[in-house]
């Protein structure tokens, strides 16, 4: 039997990031890390690997790290567990002092009639599995999507640019509708009718249709679309089977149940990433948000305290922060949403500004951007950002993160100094991140 001081279950971003924290925090362990996938790949990406990477192997998270930090790598499956033992698909055991669970999340399943039926797909994490979905989508000529959420939205937009014939089916009344407000999920719709893309909202699947092989689907308005393939996008549930093996205490809708250091109901496991129930950090809300942001936090808090607390909690729940880029537009949101707001009854006031992210605004490569924040009222803190434009964006939404997590008020935001340049931001007398606030606090004021 193999004995390791700190055995981590699942590689992905959570379970890479716990390897190389106890790496870092315990230089003298015995490190080791089991994954089913032979090759690991990084879950962000999968979208693109149907339009623009030419390969699916183009995006492989890399086992360089793993090596580099000599950690073990262990390709199998646990398939049960005694004591501090797991057992793998082998026959093999391998015992431990401290174990990690970062096993991660798998499509859910919606219950639609003729679900199982091939020629239906989901957005698993699986190379082997996407490639021979690759290999079908390259063929089909039209496809639906059920679900119009981040992966449903991206996929569509990359199998466009193939010339497929595409139609989103979304059963809320808009785009995107779990992360942001409606008019920001309205301006992500319009860019993805742009691209040819046909989308359904307040519409339901009732039924997959087709003998064997699914041909089309039945909505809930009794009509019909027909389909080479289908693509179900209907989000993700935790993994739970292992800490089941376990007898660790779960909540089977949101995940794991852990303390404030990411401890399991057993004493020396952990558990980290898509797989644990996680809090809205402003509600105190659980929340099905999955992000690879919020496992890497989870991944470095664990692995920092898996023998004793040296890096006292500084993860306060999730701050949900998404961004993505449909065409040539960038969306990102962070933090509570209007809709959000409203349904916890926070008194809150919005700032909206509009502006381009170059100075003078003719530069080359400038793009407008719209932003919106959410302010509370009487304590004046940020409590939600969402904006739109170019690829300036990306960085952006983590600025607003970051301020949303540090509680930072409104009046400090508006004193904030900023570093601008007439090739990389805003005008400094027209920075969305101030602007913005100052609109918040005139309506504050008024």
């Amino acid at each position: 039997m193999k004995h390791y001081d700190i055995l981590i279950i699942g590689g992905g971003p959570a379970g890479l990031t716990a390897a190389i924290s106890a790496r870092n925090t315990y230089p003298d362990k015995k490190i080791a890390l089991i994954r089913r996938e032979k090759i690991a790949l990084i879950p962000c990406g999968i979208p693109y690997i149907f339009g623009t990477l030419e390969k699916i192997e183009d995006d492989i998270l890399p086992d360089a790290p793993l090596e580099k930090n000599n950690v073990d790598l262990i390709i199998n499956e646990v398939t049960g567990s005694k004591d501090n033992t797991v057992i793998l698909k082998n026959g093999e055991e391998v015992s431990f002092d401290k174990c990690v669970l970062a096993t991660g999340s798998k499509p859910a399943v919606p219950p639609i009639p003729g679900i199982d039926k091939d020629g239906v797909w989901f957005v698993k994490k699986n190379i082997e599995y996407l490639r021979n979905m690759k290999e079908v989508l390259n063929s089909a000529k039209e496809i639906v999507i059920i679900g119009g959420g981040f992966i449903g939205v991206e996929l569509a937009d990359e199998l466009a640019k193939k010339g497929k014939k595409i139609t989103i089916v979304e059963m809320q009344d808009s785009l995107l509708p779990t992360a942001m407000d409606k008019e920001f999920g309205d301006m992500a719709l319009e860019v993805i009718k742009d691209k040819g893309i046909n989308v359904l909202c307040n519409t339901r699947v009732k039924e997959i249709t087709g003998s064997k092989s699914a041909d089309g689907v039945i909505l809930d308005n009794n009509n019909k679309l027909k389909a080479d393939a289908i693509v179900v996008s209907a989000g993700y549930k935790p993994n739970l089977e292992i800490a089941e093996m376990f007898d660790i205490d779960v909540d089977h809708k949101y995940g794991i149940k852990v303390d404030e250091y990411l401890r399991t109901s057993r004493e020396g496991i952990f558990a980290i990433g898509d797989c644990v129930r996680k809090r809205c950090c402003f509600t105190g809300d659980y929340t099905s948000i999955m992000l690879a942001s919020t496992a890497m936090a989870h991944g470095r808090l664990a692995g920092s305290n898996l023998y004793d607390i040296k890096v006292v909690k500084g993860f306060q729940g999730t701050c949900g922060t998404f961004s993505t880029k449909i065409g040539n537009i960038a969306f990102g949101v962070a933090g509570l949403t209007e809709k959000q707001a409203k349904k916890v009854e926070l008194n809150y006031v919005v700032g909206y500004n509009e502006t381009v992210d170059r100075h003078p605004g003719k530069l080359p490569g400038a793009s407008k951007i719209y932003t919106k924040l959410i302010y509370s009222r009487y304590s004046h803190i940020l409590l939600g950002a969402q904006i739109k434009g170019g690829d300036s964006i990306g960085e952006m939404i983590n600025m607003y993160s970051v301020i949303i997590q540090n509680k930072m008020t409104d009046m400090e935001i508006n004193s904030m100094q900023i570093g601008t340049h007439p090739l990389l931001t805003s005008s400094p007398v027209a920075y969305p991140v101030i602007n913005a606030t100052v609109d918040a606090i005139m309506k504050w004021y008024k």
